[in-house]
């Protein structure tokens, strides 16, 4: 096969040497948990399901680096590890021992501002970004407009020590910006976590009451704790709620009308997208990362907003078929719209 140089290039592992790896906070979130399933699904197909290995670090960022670096005391130079961040801070060290012992890494989400895969780390695959910020805007603007463009807003922010959480609120205040008929009557941290937002919303709907017009959440675990707290009051599917992530939950509440919007970036392909690329990195079946260009090396990955309309056709396990295309060493790109800095 052809690399995307288009030139052949040498097999680096036997194929029954690669290891596949996932490392994430956890799995009782369902985002998460879908990214271990895209992971396994991906092994599946590939043949290297005895291969793969799930790392949780519940949300110790140096516990994240820590386990990365202890698997590599055997065959550093044909394991993969696709990451999901604890933080923004566990990129570094996390990519630096990619460099150091020839593992392969391939990052989503966001990395520190100014480190790139292609400023001479070799072993940094490619990062898969999100653009926060969009998401932000557009689950905010649905909100809005459901509001009839006046009213009280809440807000649960998730980790304020990472990027999408900070780009995802700047996304709700761009849009509140010069609106003075729509008011943040108060937004607090649910650090990601349903069973967190649960309390928090309840304290809102004590204080504010019939000020809240609306609840926004940073993600979709988050928005289903406020959800619980609104079915409690009896106030389920009267007061819009917004996440992102596009969990099954999440849509099975949008498509009740319960939800209005959630936005996906799939969390299946994050999960299994990465060990894609590594594989076809390792088989020879396309050049070493260094040699492709800054666009395939860091780049943003198209979301899709979810609404009642559109609910039905994101619901449902992933099957193989909905992915195999683009884990084809052809098509590992189908999914980006464009660089990511």
């Amino acid at each position: 096969m052809l690399t995307t140089t288009g030139v052949a290039a040498a097999p680096l592992c036997d194929k029954s040497e690669i290891r596949l790896v996932n490392t994430m906070r956890e799995i009782a979130q369902p985002y998460h948990a879908n990214l271990d399933k895209g992971g396994r699904l991906f092994a599946k197909w590939a043949g290297l399901e005895q291969r793969y290995v799930l790392q949780l670090n519940q949300g110790d960022s140096d516990k994240q680096v820590s386990l990365m670096r202890g698997l590599l005391s055997t065959r550093p130079k044909c394991t993969i590890f696709n990451v999901e961040p604890n933080s923004d801070v566990a990129v570094k060290p996390m990519v630096n021992t990619a460099n150091q012992s020839g593992a392969w890494i391939v990052t989503h989400w966001a990395h520190p501002a100014g480190l790139h895969p292609f400023n001479g780390n070799d072993q940094w695959i490619a990062h898969v970004a999100v653009n926060s910020l969009d998401a932000g805007v557009s689950i905010s603007t649905l909100l809005v407009d459901a509001m009839g463009g006046k009213g009280g807003i809440v807000a649960l922010q998730g980790r304020l020590d990472t990027d999408p959480a900070r780009q995802r609120f700047a996304g709700l205040q761009q849009v509140l910006k010069g609106r003075p008929e729509l008011k943040l009557l108060d937004h607090q941290t649910a650090n990601w976590d349903r069973t967190a937002a649960f309390p928090i919303m309840q304290t809102w709907l004590a204080k504010y009451g019939k000020q809240i017009s609306a609840v926004w959440a940073a993600n979709d675990d988050m928005a289903l704790g406020a959800l619980e707290a609104l079915r409690a009051a009896g106030l389920a599917g009267k007061i819009p709620v917004v996440g992102v992530d596009g969990i099954p939950e999440a849509i099975d509440a949008v498509v009740k009308g319960e939800m209005l919007a959630t936005v996906s970036s799939d969390a299946y392909y994050q999960g299994s997208i990465g060990l894609a690329m590594g594989v076809c990195v390792l088989t020879g079946q396309v050049a070493l990362p260094k040699a492709w260009p800054q666009e395939k090396r860091d780049f943003y990955l198209k979301l899709q907003v979810i609404t009642k309309d559109n609910a039905g056709r994101h619901r449902g396990e992933p099957q193989v078929a909905d992915y195999a295309p683009e884990w084809d060493c052809a098509n590992l790109w189908r999914r980006s719209t464009g660089k990511a800095f």
